[in-house]
């Protein structure tokens, strides 16, 4: 594995399942300053996390982001769920949460409805 790729994580520490997919570029200004081949593995990792999620019961998408004020995610990201679910509506099966300089996907399962109100423990 090359030094500057980051690896999946799962947590099981937590009460849903996390995946913590390290440093992701967020905000549509930001993310079409990165060199294509970064956009697309960043891409690809929260992708894979995402669809791991909606197979296995939901759960979480944890990722570091480099600045601690509050972006959009970026549209090529939104795109990219949009295209995995089939679907317009990313909260039919995902909700975010920002904290600090941590930014969470509430991911759910392929077989549950909407979220409930007092559904998935977010951090």
């Amino acid at each position: 594995m090359e030094a500057n790729q980051c690896p999946v994580v799962v947590e099981p520490s937590y009460p849903d399942l996390v995946i913590n997919v390290g440093e992701v570029t967020l905000g549509e200004e930001n993310r079409k300053k990165l060199q294509k081949i970064q956009r697309d593995h960043e891409k690809e990792r929260v992708m894979q996390a995402a669809c791991a999620l909606l197979n296995s019961g939901g759960g979480v998408i944890r990722m570091a982001k480099k600045v601690e004020h509050p972006v959009e995610m970026g549209l090529d990201l939104e795109q990219s769920l949009r295209e995995l679910i089939q679907s317009s509506d990313l909260q039919a099966f995902f909700e975010t949460k920002q904290q600090g300089r941590r930014f969470y996907i509430f991911v759910k399962s392929w077989s549950s409805g909407p979220f409930p109100e007092d559904g998935s423990v977010k951090p």
